[in-house]
């Protein structure tokens, strides 16, 4: 990818994260609203099929990381706190280079922030599984 091209994608990254957390943060309002008081859904594979999906403990995740329960959204589903950091240092590095181009440099995009998060996916679901069918450890 040439330099331009870069700087154009993070410029277009940046945006779209400014618009994310002006309408993110009334939705997870309302989601924390709706689901403070009962329990979240059930994941609709693993009521069906029993095993745990790709997406399995994701709702919990966000709930107990807006809950400030940091560890147990890990250990829920670990691609909601890779993806809120992620995010995060990107956010500040970009905005802080948008002030002051000259002395900060932010962070550009990489694919193996993609990778990355790929296989938290895969290990969160292998682990959660073989927890499940070799010990008898459910997470649910």
């Amino acid at each position: 990818m040439k330099t331009s091209e870069k700087i154009t994608l993070e410029k277009g990254m940046y945006i779209f994260g400014i618009i994310a957390i002006i309408i993110g943060i009334p939705i997870l309002y309302f989601y924390m609203k709706a689901f403070s008081k009962g329990d979240l859904p059930v994941c609709m594979v693993y009521q069906y099929f029993g095993i745990y999906c790709p997406g399995c403990g994701g709702s919990r995740a966000v709930k107990a990381l807006l809950e400030g329960k940091i560890l147990e959204s890990f250990c829920d589903h670990p691609i909601v706190l890779y993806t809120v950091v992620i995010y995060f240092v990107f956010m500040i590095s970009q905005t802080l280079h948008f002030i002051n181009p000259v002395k900060v440099k932010g962070i550009r995009f990489h694919y193996w922030f993609l990778y990355g998060a790929l296989v938290v996916i895969v290990l969160n679901v292998l682990v959660k599984n073989v927890l499940k069918f070799c010990f008898g450890i459910y997470l649910l």
